[in-house]
């Protein structure tokens, strides 16, 4: 069985407003990012085996998140994809310098465009690069993804996009609560290095993976 664990760090809010011809921030975040990881069943088994290792290493019983858990144990849990040489597939959107469309919610196919379309287009280079068929895909469960109380209209454009009549990518799609999800919670830690890397805030998080093991999606 082949997986693709997807989170993000941010929103698809737009980061400004121009009022009386002033540009103010909406509070939203300057960067928006989305991680997929694509691993085996095989390395899901070794890599849960190390993740709960670091945690009772740590004593630590909460949630693994990039924003409350201790430097030495990020750095710790980050290592692991060095050690099972791992490639994280990520894109970064810098909202200053982005010209598209932002989040626009009621459109009949898509219900917020500018995170699903990013979303989308990380995971169909991950799963197409690892030449992945039949993989399940495990995303964090976010309501602006819900239509109508549903996820069924995500669903249909993520399966519409990566699969063809001659190759199907995905045959599942699971919204998942990331604190039951402990590969998902890396995919966290992977968005945050890369987020504080891009804000100036730590670039050492960043510098501990190997090169290698990001590929940035453009």
């Amino acid at each position: 069985m082949q997986f693709i664990f997807v989170d993000e760090s941010g929103d698809p809010g737009k980061p400004y407003k121009v009022i009386n011809g002033k540009k103010t921030s909406t509070g939203s975040s300057l960067f928006y990012i989305v991680t997929a990881l694509p691993i085996t069943s095989e390395e899901l088994f070794l890599i849960e085996e190390q993740i709960i290792r670091i945690k009772h290493k740590y004593k630590f019983k909460k949630e693994i998140k990039s924003t409350i858990i201790p430097l030495t144990m990020y750095k710790e849990l980050l290592t692991i994809l060095n050690k099972f040489n791992l490639k994280a597939y990520y894109r970064c959107i810098n909202k200053e310098t982005y010209k598209g469309v932002f989040a626009v919610n009621g459109n009949k196919r898509l219900h917020n465009i500018f995170d699903e379309y990013n979303l989308v287009k990380t995971v169909y280079y991950a799963a197409k690069e690892k030449k992945f068929t039949d993989a399940e895909v495990v995303i964090d469960r976010a309501e602006r993804r819900l239509l109508d109380g549903k996820f069924d209209n995500f669903d249909k454009y993520l399966f519409k996009r990566l699969n063809s009549k001659s190759i199907k990518r995905v045959k599942f799609i699971t919204h998942a609560n990331s604190e039951y999800v402990f590969l998902m919670q890396i995919s966290d830690l992977i968005c945050g290095a890369i987020r504080d890397c891009h804000s100036h805030k730590n670039h050492h998080l960043k510098d501990v993976l190997d090169k290698q093991i990001l590929r940035k999606i453009y």
